[in-house]
């Protein structure tokens, strides 16, 4: 069964180029890397055409320009290029390790499987997160997305719900083209998951495929990395909310809206979380909660995008 490996990257040069060569090196090449560059990023452009003359392999990467801002725009782009029947996708500044490849195209020999992910280790300079997990990939009756994929996860490969974007992958006939309607970088990932798993496929979390993930700033986000920036709670909210009514039945409202607006998270809370939050006097809380009430409300009521988002 033969792989394309998709990187979509935005004016990360010196990054890419750390995640390539652990892409072409690793135990199981790819039939093909598809990397999308922004046609404004100049820089990126230059580095990789140098490095690709002399690279091991770097006759498999195929370089392909979007022209419009985004990471939506960008992985579909990338999707038009794809030649191979598994689409593996991670980020730009992410490191595979040796096996990554091989263990996540190993569970493709069970046609049931249409998705498998791994774990991402986040490094923080110096330091890396070592929390561990017992859950991974879940969504639960009442709305709550579970993450955790950046855990340490004991235990075999097991099914999941969602797959997380930096080291996910899936069955390109299974694939459809990202959706617009998700505004913010952090939902993407769910949505395709949540498309293949309710065709009926099977999604499994391999714990031991593996990136070292080094999270670096979006130039091309509002909010940068700053999950706790109210622009960004705005987004995550439209999203998660968007992500919920497309997937669950209309009678489940009345499960999962009262969560997003009465419990919610730290960086999205609802009214609960939000008393919480100014009891202990957290900074932001009152405009976190306040794009939280807007964003769900963005997407009940249908309204367009905000160009200042």
């Amino acid at each position: 069964m033969r792989c394309t490996v998709l990187i979509p990257s935005y004016r990360r040069p010196e990054a890419l180029l750390q995640c390539l060569k652990a892409v072409l090196t690793g135990k199981r090449i790819p039939d093909q890397v598809v990397v999308v560059l922004r046609d404004t990023d100049e820089e990126s452009h230059r580095l990789l055409e140098r490095w690709l003359h002399t690279a091991t392999h770097g006759h498999l990467v195929q370089v392909v320009d979007v022209h419009t801002r985004g990471q939506i725009a960008a992985m579909n782009r990338g999707l038009e290029a794809v030649d191979h029947e598994i689409v593996v996708f991670t980020d730009d500044d992410a490191v595979p390790r040796g096996n990554w490849l091989e263990r996540l195209m190993s569970h493709y020999a069970d046609p049931q499987v249409g998705g498998v992910g791994g774990r991402d280790v986040v490094h923080h300079g110096d330091q890396t997160c070592d929390m561990s997990a017992t859950r991974v990939g879940e969504v639960t009756w009442y709305g709550k997305i579970v993450g955790n994929h950046h855990c340490q996860v004991d235990g075999p490969p097991r099914d999941v719900a969602h797959l997380k974007g930096v080291n996910m992958s899936f069955r390109r006939e299974l694939l459809r083209p990202f959706d617009p309607q998700i505004w913010g970088p952090h939902f993407n990932d769910t949505d395709q998951s949540l498309g293949v798993h309710s065709a009926g496929f099977r999604l499994i979390y391999d714990p031991r495929a593996i990136v070292d993930h080094y999270p670096q700033s979006r130039p091309d986000s509002v909010a940068g990395r700053d999950l706790a920036d109210p622009r960004q709670a705005f987004l995550d909210a439209h999203d998660h909310c968007h992500l919920l009514m497309k997937y669950r039945p209309g009678w489940h409202m009345m499960l999962w809206l009262p969560y997003l607006t009465l419990i919610g998270s730290r960086n999205c809370p609802g009214f609960l979380l939000f008393l919480a939050q100014l009891l202990t006097r957290n900074p932001g809380a009152s405009a976190r909660f306040a794009a939280v009430l807007s964003g769900t409300r963005a997407r009940l009521q249908n309204q367009p995008r905000p160009d200042t988002i």
